[in-house]
């Protein structure tokens, strides 16, 4: 009897791996909760102050995130899909924002602590979001735009999770 239960619990955890390792969101999971973020325009020196709210949806199949300005005169908000397209292996974005914004980009996905969002061809200018793990409970993000044919930092969040309720 025993060794039919060691087999029988083996299988269960066995399974319980695969499938989680089948979630194309596990090295997402510690993003849904609150962020509060301070950061700079590095052209101008002008701060900024943001919120973020990163939530689960679709029975684990997307990330939504809400992006808000809070610093005056708070003029950005931005709600974001984030999906996972298993034919073409990689990550897909959509943002629409307030001012009638509607942008797409892919991603391959976090490495080596990082997760690059690149524009679509037809996104101009071209843009990017770097989005780096500095903690587990602090996050820098970067966004680049095409500028003369380079990118350049646009602006920079220091996000850091607030503490859960």
């Amino acid at each position: 009897m025993r060794p039919m239960l060691i087999a029988c619990s083996l299988y269960l955890l066995s399974s319980y791996a695969i499938a989680a390792t089948d979630d194309p969101f596990h090295d997402f999971a510690d993003l849904p909760g609150e962020w509060t973020c301070h950061g700079v325009f590095p052209a101008s020196g002008k701060t900024i102050d943001s919120e973020l709210h990163f939530e689960r949806d679709l029975a684990g199949k997307a990330l939504l995130k809400h992006h808000d300005d809070t610093s005056p005169p708070a003029m950005y908000h931005a709600v974001e899909a984030w999906g996972y397209d298993p034919k073409a292996s990689r990550y897909n974005a959509t943002i629409l924002d307030n001012f009638g914004g509607a942008r797409i980009f892919s991603s391959e996905g976090w490495r080596d602590g990082r997760l690059i969002w690149t524009s679509a061809p037809e996104v101009k200018p071209a843009q990017r979001f770097s989005y780096i793990r500095v903690t587990p409970e602090r996050l820098r993000i970067d966004w680049e735009v095409e500028r003369n044919g380079r990118m350049v930092v646009g602006d920079t969040l220091n996000c850091e999770r607030r503490a859960r309720s």
